[in-house]
């Protein structure tokens, strides 16, 4: 027994001596790589703005000149002599040289889906046999109608019975016409009529796009009949159109659905799937690292999900549903989202469903719906969409949010649509039995405020239901088109943003596209509008409503990352935040106002994987090119190419 105890003590000595060495050098490591070992990632001599203040004031948050990343995530942020402690030889270390690195942008309305010319270049051709025209708008509808008619009837010569003819109308500022000048004349039923398209191709299924309104011929209203048995029905109470096999008239939806339903019906999913990774990539280039947009269609969920099951999504997807717009039983999809059951929240962090969206509410110009709030002729309040208990849209919305479901992404272009929003909301809510604190957890949304103004009414129930407005620069740039319409008095209502935030109303940046970012921030910057020749001679709208600097990035950072459901993880750069990083080439904090369009992304990691990185920034780096490369001479950002 003495025996034993003395092994055991000297089994205890030698363990000791042996151990101590090897806790005196663990306790020489920095903590960081005790815990999690060296970083894979570290950036450092640099300018790194955390943007982890929410706060409504000139603070960007802490300011640091390096950041370290292990796996997916931040793990530290300070100097760069203390940063450099955590790396060893298998460590990517970027030497900033004094460049800026910020959160990843988050983009909270944009559509990355392809098509165009890369699904062309892809096998992917819309229409999949035939011919696709773009007719630049003439002066007046009257000679536009011409040119559409004239390319018609030339395309008629050149394909076969049955051939698809796709015309896109496209606007023509130099004469004073404007892309929403053209939706007028669509929405107007006044520029093309399947009768008249009747005339000029009876053999062939013809469509006319002019924006978020067209035309389709009997024979193409024919072809998507035959996929998509309840297509008339749909359109009838889609855009209240009760005769669209005579007029034609269609809206965004239900012409999207004949790309996906007939044009890419048999294509391989892994194609369609490719496609989305392309534009992912360039959409990373150019500094996203998180997007949020519309699934319109299954197939889109079927390409998407195929990218994330494989691990190929080269930035996030906050996805929201919308399949209720694809073409089908008009009862059927006032019920749709009570049979699905509440998905919000079912997902990943590259894509998950964050809520029920619909672009079909109070769409865009020169549909807002105004009401009471602005006076108009009644031709031009005629167009208003305006809806009601009873509508297809209203009625499906609301099933969807007494099912339980978040709804986020509804078009709110006009202070009376966006009232109208929130009396559905709290229908709801009074139908469920619901607190208006329950609707505030939701986070409902509504998207773009163009006309949305400052209705002391519409004003204290955003801010009462905690919605939060999606604003897009771009949008004060229809200016004009409003102007000729309405006159002076729609000008307080063009997207004053400063009074919604000190109204206490939470917003969020949006483009509506990824390319030329910093040229749309200086809009809501300058508050300059472009000139409408005849109309509007240029200048700014609202100048006391332009915000600085630091609110628009909380905008597209912070802030957006509370609009997708991801604010612990996303938006800022603190420890343990998933590493979504934009390096640029410029100090968008101190550069001269005018330089902000010129900043060019330098380098985007998405979850501690760089995921674009510059050729010239590679160099300097010792390292290959990553992504997506820019073309020599263009500015990603800029209004113009250099």
């Amino acid at each position: 027994m003495r025996n034993s105890w003395k092994l055991i003590s000297c089994t205890a000595l030698f363990v000791s001596l042996w151990a101590a060495p090897l806790a005196s050098a663990q306790s020489a490591l920095p903590p960081e790589v005790a815990r999690h070992g060296y970083a894979d990632i570290i950036a450092y001599n640099g300018k790194v703005v955390s943007m982890d203040d929410k706060g409504l004031n000139e603070n960007p948050g802490n300011i640091y000149e390096a950041i370290a990343v292990k796996g997916t995530k931040i793990i530290a942020l300070g100097t760069s002599a203390r940063i450099r402690t955590l790396a060893d030889s298998n460590t990517k270390s970027i030497d900033l040289g004094g460049k800026l690195l910020i959160p990843g942008i988050i983009e909270s309305h944009t559509h990355l889906f392809g098509g165009g010319q890369l699904g062309t270049q892809m096998g992917l051709p819309t229409p999949h046999k035939g011919v696709n025209l773009t007719i630049r708008a003439a002066r007046d509808m009257e000679t536009t109608r011409l040119k559409i008619e004239n390319g018609i009837k030339d395309a008629v010569e050149k394909v076969d019975p049955g051939d698809w003819i796709t015309v896109g109308v496209r606007p023509n500022r130099e004469e004073g016409i404007s892309s929403n000048r053209v939706v007028a004349w669509f929405a107007a039923d006044k520029l093309e009529t399947a009768e008249r398209l009747d005339r000029i191709a009876p053999d062939n299924p013809v469509i006319v796009q002019g924006g978020i309104r067209g035309s389709l011929n009997t024979r193409a209203m024919e072809e998507a009949v035959a996929v998509m048995p309840d297509y008339l029905d749909f359109i009838d109470q889609s855009t209240g159109d009760s005769d669209a096999s005579t007029s034609g008239e269609v809206g965004s939806q239900e012409m999207a659905a004949i790309k996906w339903e007939i044009f890419y019906k048999d294509k391989p999913i892994s194609l369609i799937a490719e496609m989305f990774r392309r534009v992912l990539e360039e959409a990373a280039s150019h500094g996203l690292t998180t997007f949020s947009s519309r699934i319109p269609h299954p197939l889109v969920m079927d390409g998407f999900t195929l990218l994330n099951r494989e691990e190929k999504m080269p930035i996030r997807f906050a996805s929201l549903y919308e399949v209720h717009r694809n073409p089908n039983n008009p009862e059927y999809t006032r019920k749709f989202y009570k049979l699905t059951g509440n998905l919000t929240g079912i997902g990943n962090d590259y894509l998950w469903i964050h809520g029920v969206a619909s672009e079909r509410w109070d769409t865009s110009f020169p549909m807002a719906c105004l009401g009471d709030d602005v006076e108009a002729p009644p031709e031009i309040k005629a167009r208003e969409l305006c809806l009601e208990p009873g509508d297809m849209f209203w009625d499906t919305l609301q099933n969807a949010l007494e099912g339980g479901w978040r709804l986020a992404g509804i078009h709110g272009l006009g202070s009376d649509g966006v009232r109208r929003f929130m009396q559905m909301v709290d229908m709801a809510r009074q139908n469920t039995g619901r607190t208006v604190e329950d609707m505030r957890k939701l986070r409902l949304t509504v998207e773009h405020g163009t006309v949305l103004g400052q209705v002391p009414d519409v004003l204290e129930n955003l801010a009462k239901f905690g919605i939060i407005i999606s604003a897009a620069s771009p949008r004060l740039l229809r200016y004009p088109d409003y102007l000729r319409d309405y006159g002076e008095q729609i000008t307080p209502f063009m997207l004053p943003v400063k009074t919604w935030i000190n109204s206490g109303i939470r917003v969020v940046g949006q483009n509506h596209s990824y390319r030329r970012i910093g040229y749309l921030w200086k809009i809501f910057m300058t508050r300059d509008v472009g000139a409408l020749e005849g109309v509007y001679e240029g200048g700014k709208v609202l100048p006391d409503e332009a915000l600085d600097r630091i609110t628009i990035l909380k905008m597209w950072t912070n802030w957006a990352s509370e609009y997708v459901m991801k604010e612990n993880k996303l938006g800022s750069l603190e420890i343990g935040k998933l590493a979504d990083l934009l390096v640029l080439d410029k100090d968008y904090f101190t550069i001269p106002l005018d330089a902000i369009p010129d900043i060019v992304p330098q380098m985007t990691v998405v979850g501690g994987e760089i995921r674009s990185m510059g050729a010239d920034f590679a160099l300097s780096q010792g390292m290959e090119p990553v992504g997506y490369q820019f073309p020599d001479g263009y500015s990603p950002w800029g209004n113009s190419p250099r």
